[in-house]
């Protein structure tokens, strides 16, 4: 018992939640999704006995391409039937109408439809013809709540193929004869070869509505007068088939009825409303010439066509933007009663910009709801008011796709205040570090004073101690260094008194103060000097040895005391074999630092986590980069 096979049950109303309500209880629903399967099956003909009591027949006929038992068991007993894995998106039109019929795109996708019958009846027949055999079939829901079938008859038929579904003794429906046809009408009037009759007669224009069609005239010269009736169904059907354009040449259906290519595409998104409401129509008999060999479209290069599908584009862009103007209105009214306080602070022809913008933003992009267009209102009036103006939307425009979802992800996880705070760091970091590389390593920097302003800014990269401590200048300290050399010091020393220019290099010199507990600055805690060695100049035992010969001058002078540390960085193109060890002096008080310029740059990157190659494309660097060379041309001039 314990091994025994379960199967789920099925509630009363399993079958009716699968297909929706509306299809097996509402007449109008269901007869739409009838004629749509007839549609499907490549039908020129349907025929519908609409009841007009209780107890009278219905039924409806088609001259599809009728079932095989094999095929009726598959397509119209499978529930969530896959039509377009089976047998495709668009109908299987039977040889004898492909003369009529080009393409047509097929409604079904789960073959849900078929069981709008039971909006008629409590079960079924349905008698379906293919190859000359017809087969009759019952359809009912069985005790289970099954969806099951039998069949009845099988013979050969009268006709070749084909289907009829019909209930002998039928519910009343609770939708009329006039109101069915009017439904009908609306919807399948799109293709001149494809005929509905509803008890006798058949259903033509004649029977929509006058406030549910409209008939504009367009006239284009050299080609002719164009018809185009316009259907508004004034509900929201399910999906966009047979809504759209639809062109008519000598009373047949040129491609396919959609919105697909018409131009309009903008102005009534597929997935809004109004797109399965509106139908257009366009009787275009002078334009035969232009059809396509198969009926399946126009010929694109037609001059004929050419002017006529603009003229007539047109005509229907503008009714569409009519229709939707007071929808329009009241939406802008809500957009500029909120932006108001900004737009207060706009001139009045930046007003009148920002109005235009919006409403013709309104007009084009109509798939961009109320919401998010308040939001671009209120954008736009903040630029407006920035001194940047509308350099954002220029950004934004030419950024792709990818950059705008990374935009947007950033955006999402820092506010812009910190975003710009840490690029602010990162940007001048890296300015830096383009421009001593490019000093560093140019022959022609014999200038040594251009580094050492740099160095001043970039005390970040010899240690962490130096980003959280502020070093500055001790022009004092500078002064003394510089009487060290009897006034041998370049000449322009005078206008930059921050750090001393000697004969063979740059020294600077940046202190941190040291403060009693009563917080009165008593002397100098920190000493680090920075001392430039000029091209060809190799750093030796000598060069060390003067960075100390500084220090003792400093310590005699009294400007550093015993509590004092010093570190000294000489820096140069350049070390002598042997000399690159650390020197200490004074115990561990005063330690003095050899190094090349090509170790301070990767220790800058380093200190800089390696962005800066990263970013090498950067605009700000591919401008520093220009500049540099710019430089270098002007020296060779020079020189």
């Amino acid at each position: 018992m314990a091994n025994k096979k379960q199967y789920a049950s099925f509630s009363n109303r399993f079958i009716e939640s699968f297909a929706g309500t509306l299809l097996m209880n509402e007449p109008k629903v269901a007869i739409i999704e009838l004629i749509a399967n007839a549609w499907d099956a490549g039908a020129t003909e349907v025929k519908i006995n609409w009841p007009l009591n209780d107890g009278e027949q219905f039924f409806i006929s088609d001259d599809g391409h009728g079932m095989t038992e094999a095929e009726f068991e598959k397509r119209f007993m499978t529930l969530a039937y896959e039509r377009n894995s089976d047998i495709g998106a668009f109908a299987i039109i039977p040889e004898s109408h492909k003369q009529k019929i080009a393409v047509r795109p097929a409604f079904g996708r789960n073959g849900k439809g078929r069981l709008a019958s039971f909006a008629f009846g409590e079960s079924f027949n349905v008698q379906t013809t293919n190859g000359g055999r017809e087969l009759t079939f019952n359809v009912f829901i069985d005790s289970n709540n099954q969806l099951a079938f039998r069949k009845i008859i099988e013979k050969v038929g009268a006709i070749t193929h084909g289907t009829k579904i019909f209930i002998d003794r039928a519910l009343k429906p609770r939708l009329n004869a006039e109101n069915a046809k009017k439904e009908i009408g609306m919807r399948f009037l799109v293709d001149p070869h494809f005929n509905v009759f509803l008890n006798g007669d058949k259903i033509s224009f004649e029977d929509i509505p006058e406030d549910h069609i409209h008939n504009l005239n367009v006239s284009v010269p050299e080609v002719g007068s164009f018809e185009i009736r316009v259907i508004d169904v004034q509900t929201t059907d399910k999906t966009t088939q047979l809504h759209g354009i639809a062109w008519h040449v000598k009373n047949r259906l040129v491609g396919e009825c959609t919105w697909k290519g018409s131009g309009s595409e903008h102005l009534i998104d597929g997935r809004k409303a109004a797109a399965k409401r509106y139908i257009f129509i366009v009787k275009a008999d002078c334009l035969e010439e232009a059809v396509a060999a198969d009926w399946t479209s126009f010929l694109p290069y037609n001059e004929k066509y050419k002017k006529a599908v603009a003229k007539i584009y047109d005509e229907i862009r503008a009714y569409l933007l009519e229709i939707t103007k007071e929808q329009r209105e009241d939406t802008f009214s809500d957009i500029e009663n909120s932006t108001r306080p900004l737009l207060r602070k706009m001139g009045i022809a930046n007003r009148e910009k920002w109005e235009k913008f919006i409403r013709e933003v309104q007009e084009e992009c109509p798939s961009i709801g109320a919401e998010e267009l308040e939001k671009i209102g209120g954008l736009l009036a903040k630029l407006e008011t920035t001194e940047s103006k509308y350099s954002l939307i220029h950004t934004l425009a030419n950024a792709s796709v990818n950059d705008l979802n990374n935009l947007n992800a950033i955006l999402n996880k820092w506010d812009i205040d910190l975003v710009k705070l840490v690029l602010d760091e990162i940007e001048w970091r890296s300015e830096l570090l383009e421009r001593l590389q490019t000093k560093v390593i140019n022959s022609r920097t014999d200038e040594v004073q251009e580094l050492q302003p740099l160095f001043h800014r970039g005390l970040w990269i010899f240690g962490p101690e130096y980003e959280t401590i502020e070093y500055t200048s001790n022009k004092g300290m500078t002064t003394v260094i510089q009487h060290l050399f009897g006034g041998k010091g370049v000449q322009g020393s005078l206008t930059r008194p921050d750090f001393a220019i000697l004969p063979d290099s740059t020294v600077g010199l940046y202190t941190l103060p040291k403060y009693d507990h009563n917080f009165s600055e008593v002397g100098i805690d920190r000493l680090t000097i920075i001392e430039l060695k000029r091209p060809g100049i190799a750093i030796g035992r000598e060069q060390k040895g003067q960075a100390w010969g500084y220090v003792k001058e400093l310590y005699a002078k009294g400007m550093l005391k015993d509590y004092s540390s010093v570190t000294c960085f000489v820096l140069g193109s350049e070390l002598e074999p042997l000399e690159s060890e650390v020197t200490k002096e004074k115990g561990d008080k005063v330690i003095i630092i050899p190094m090349v310029y090509d170790t301070v740059i990767r220790r800058a990157k380093s200190r800089l986590l390696n962005l800066h190659d990263k970013i090498i494309q950067a605009p700000f660097l591919k401008d520093e980069r220009i500049k540099a060379y710019m430089d270098d041309k002007a020296q060779q001039v020079l020189f």
